[in-house]
Order: structure tokens, then sequence, then C-alpha cells
């Protein structure tokens, strides 16, 4: 996952505050693709919940404590996640 592994590379990094800007304003657009991946559909692949929604959820978990603002985090993607934490 590009944005899980960005998102170490930045954390980890000893120039964090440097990279930060650049790294806020990538998020967007790849919360963008993977809510458009998601669309209509409750879990990202198949009609059950799956390994892959346990990262995916992992991945945007963080997103949402590191950029609770992010308006991308809003729609599907917010949906997808409520639907996931009780199940």
């Amino acid at each position: 996952m590009d944005l899980r592994m960005a998102f170490a590379r930045l954390c980890y990094s000893p120039d964090f505050e440097k990279l930060k800007p650049a790294y806020l304003e990538q998020l967007p657009g790849k919360l963008q693709q993977l809510s458009r991946f998601l669309g209509s559909r409750q879990w990202f692949v198949g009609t059950k919940l799956t390994f892959i929604d346990f990262l995916a959820y992992d991945v945007l978990d963080q997103q949402r404590m590191f950029a609770p603002d992010c308006p991308e985090l809003q729609g599907n993607l917010k949906q997808f996640m409520q639907r996931f934490e009780v199940s």
C-alpha cells in the first residue's frame, strides 16, 4: 500500500516537520483514489469483510488521526470505517 509506506517514511524521518506539508498536500488525492475504488460497495473486496478491509481500515484510521480535518475522509470512506468498527 503506497499510502502506508509513505506515511511510515514520513513518521520515521528525521526531517518529519519539513516533509509533513508535502505529505498533507498529496493525501487528498490518495484518499480520493481509495474512495473511487470503494465506490458504493460495503467492503473493498467482495460482499464480506476480508483481510484487505483490515489493511484499509488501519491505513484510513492512521490518516484520520494524522489529518482529522481532511474532507476526503468523509463520505464513503467514513461510512466504511463506521461499518468496520461495528463489525
